[in-house]
């Protein structure tokens, strides 16, 4: 599977390939500028890039997959968490592809970090949770051998 494709809970494949009617359209419609990467705070590609803007993420891929979707329901049911962390690596992947050349290694590099960042959080979490696992056993432990006195 390209870096530009993702399958869905029913197993279809799908391939995000970003044209310039797709551009007009997502700027039109979502007023979101596929050419305006990281230039401003609160940009909709560090939301999508951080899973922060499902609803971003979706409403772009209904335009892009227009053409192949029989209906957005068909579709949504067929994607969970997963789902959409791989449409959105492919979504990222697609936008960079569509970008000029000049654009194109800058985008990469902020993706990279961007990916950098989030595996170090959820490598932050891992470590928390047995902290937080272990309080919690300990806790309970406690409740049952009181209660049992």
């Amino acid at each position: 599977m390209s870096k530009t494709s993702f399958k869905d809970n029913m197993g279809r494949d799908w391939h995000l390939d970003i044209n310039i009617g797709h551009y007009l359209k997502i700027k039109s419609k979502l007023d979101i500028d596929l050419s305006e990467t990281f230039s401003s705070e609160n940009n909709w590609m560090a939301r999508l890039a951080a899973h922060e803007s499902i609803e971003d993420l979706l409403q772009i891929l209904e335009i892009i997959l227009e053409k192949e979707l029989a209906s957005k329901d068909d579709f949504y049911e067929a994607v969970d968490g997963e789902v959409v962390a791989a449409a959105t690596e492919a979504m990222l992947e697609a936008v960079v592809l569509f970008l000029p050349a000049h654009k194109q290694k800058a985008m990469r590099i902020i993706l990279d970090s961007v990916k950098v960042g989030m595996d170090k959080a959820v490598d932050k979490m891992d470590v928390e949770e047995d902290k937080i696992r272990e309080k919690m056993t300990a806790e309970i432990e406690k409740a049952i051998n009181e209660a049992n006195q």
